[in-house]
């Protein structure tokens, strides 16, 4: 009987420690799930500022190889088309010596997968180059228009070819997909800002000015983008409406890969002419500090 009861109070001893094994293993697990909770709940550190450089001044860059444009074209006939490739929207077309791109009317704002397009230059642009083209809105007021350039896969690939996907219009396609690149909102409506944003990954880098929503009704307006390095200028009518400099560091490296420029309109733009496009590549010699600059007296860029 002893015996028995010795073996019965083991056994209660075992079956006790094991049980207070079980409940500590539960209580750390527990304590392991809010340690993670709290983690995951703590607060992420913001991204910087976009950066807010001085807009305003007359800027002609003075490393341009003009002898030697990477592309030109007037658009005086349809066959201007063959360098240039439609993605969603209603449609390309060229119409008295313009480029004419349209959406589907009935769009008044700037739905996430609505009637969006991008129109690509099919040639390939070196990293660094000065963009040229003139533009000209339906409605100022409404829309917003965007230029992609250094655009190329994550892996150096053609975004043309395989094994990048295929692309419809739906922005997070080209800003956090499988492209690399740089994007400029140049006309935004009733925003009042020009934006730069560094792909992928849609990171707002820089806020200038919107000198499109402010310019003459019926009248075509010349947009530049100057791009050497980390340098980026955007011009409208020659004065400076953003401008970035990329570090290489706070949104990874520069892009200094040469690449693709697309001409985007959200669906809300509906319908904007583009009068002529051109493409010039830099000099190789280092380009000066500020190019050629000219102080522009208050208000004369409105």
């Amino acid at each position: 009987m002893r015996g028995t009861t010795k073996e019965i109070s083991n056994h209660r001893n075992s079956a006790r420690a094991a049980a207070i094994v079980h409940i500590s293993l539960v209580v750390a697990a527990l304590q392991l799930v809010l340690f993670a909770g709290r983690l995951s709940a703590a607060p992420k550190s913001a991204p910087p500022p976009p950066q807010e450089l001085p807009t305003g001044y007359k800027f002609i860059p003075d490393d341009v190889d003009w002898d030697h444009p990477v592309y030109q074209t007037s658009f005086d006939s349809a066959e201007a088309l063959k360098d240039w490739r439609l993605e969603g929207g209603k449609r390309m077309s060229v119409a008295g010596g313009c480029l004419l791109l349209e959406s589907e009317a009935g769009s008044t704002r700037s739905e996430t997968n609505a009637n969006h397009l991008v129109c690509w230059l099919t040639r390939e642009v070196p990293a660094d180059f000065l963009l040229e083209f003139s533009v000209k809105p339906q409605n100022r007021k409404q829309g917003l228009n965007i230029v992609f350039f250094n655009a190329r896969g994550l892996n150096g690939e053609n975004i043309f070819e395989p094994p990048i996907k295929p692309r419809n219009g739906v922005f997070a396609q080209y800003h956090s997909g499988d492209i690399n690149c740089y994007h400029i909102s140049y006309w935004a409506g009733d925003r009042g800002t020009a934006n730069v944003r560094k792909n992928k990954g849609f990171h707002l880098v820089a806020v200038g000015k919107d000198l499109i929503v402010t310019g003459p009704p019926d009248a075509f307006q010349t947009v530049r983008i100057y791009k050497r390095g980390g340098m980026i200028r955007l011009m409208v009518d020659d004065i400076v409406a953003v401008a970035y400099d990329d570090d290489g560091k706070t949104f990874g490296p520069v892009h200094t890969h040469s690449g693709w420029i697309g001409l985007r309109q959200m669906g809300h733009t509906v319908k904007c002419e583009y009068g002529h496009v051109n493409v010039w590549p830099l000099k190789a010699k280092p380009a000066s500090a500020s190019g050629k600059s000219h102080s522009v007296e208050s208000g004369s860029n409105q």
